[in-house]
């Protein structure tokens, strides 16, 4: 029997790494002392607000289908925390899309931005669904090297900037940075929405981390004059509340984006 091409382009190397991580559940398993690093699954509980309200949806019936977007009041509360974190005042529930956890916002992202021929580039150090998250949609994921300084785990917007092509439809990176750990200083942020503008590209910046910083501070790219209108920001609450496992994510973008990722969904 024949089966279709699409899974055969998200295997390769991303794939392959998912083999360590099964081999090291399997040594946990086992009884052995394994510290996981393949997943960022936090070893803390879930908040109690998070799951009273979860066993008093059950208990009251309210787990019925929702609205293809979200459930308005979360699509609220999502806008009016990229509000906060952006000061971009025009961001609304319509801006927002929720989805099955950043990695399915990331792939209906993909798919809303990327076709065959298109090529997206992808600084290096990655997480290891890019190249398939991205490769699925047939388009060719561009990986460009790390800054050449000593921590060698930033993004380098000049080889960014060499990477770009007439084909290049979008660039994709997380802020802070996975696995690597950067935080994004606003000149390279800069330099990334420069390349953005000049060439006409998406941007799709991974912010599923952005609690999570102990030092510096976090700034969305989308904040940057110009931006808001090509940045796709994905968001989840694996990561800031360790639900990683309830699987909640969003994308937020322009209206035209949300619209198309709706009817995805």
């Amino acid at each position: 029997m024949r089966y279709s091409g699409l899974v055969d382009r998200i295997a390769g190397e991303g794939c392959a790494a998912w083999d360590l991580h099964r081999a090291a559940r399997a040594a946990q398993a086992a009884g052995r002392d394994i510290l996981l690093l393949t997943v960022g699954d936090p070893d803390l509980p879930a908040p109690v607000l998070a799951r009273d309200a979860a066993v008093h949806a059950l208990h009251t019936g309210n787990a019925r289908y929702a609205e293809t977007a979200g459930h308005p009041a979360l699509r609220q509360a999502i806008a009016a925390l990229h509000r906060c974190r952006t000061g971009l005042q025009d961001t609304q529930p319509e801006n927002v899309v929720v989805l099955a956890g950043a990695q399915n916002a990331l792939f209906t992202a993909s798919l809303c931005l990327l076709g065959p021929g298109d090529e997206v580039l992808v600084p290096e150090p990655t997480y290891a669904t890019y190249p398939a998250t991205f490769g699925v949609t047939g388009a060719t994921v561009v990986s460009t090297g790390p800054a050449p300084r000593a921590s060698s785990l930033r993004v380098d917007p000049e080889a960014l900037a060499r990477a770009v092509t007439p084909r290049t439809r979008a660039i994709a990176f997380a802020n802070p940075g996975n696995p690597g750990g950067a935080v994004l200083t606003r000149a390279e942020l800069e330099a990334i929405a420069d390349i953005a503008r000049q060439h006409d590209l998406w941007v799709v910046a991974d912010e599923v981390y952005a609690d999570l910083v102990y030092e510096g501070e976090h700034l969305s790219i989308a904040a940057l004059p110009g931006m808001a209108g090509r940045t796709i920001t994905i968001g989840s609450l694996s990561k800031s509340h360790a639900m990683a496992g309830w699987r909640v994510g969003w994308a937020v973008g322009p209206a035209g984006f949300t619209e198309h990722a709706e009817r995805l969904a």
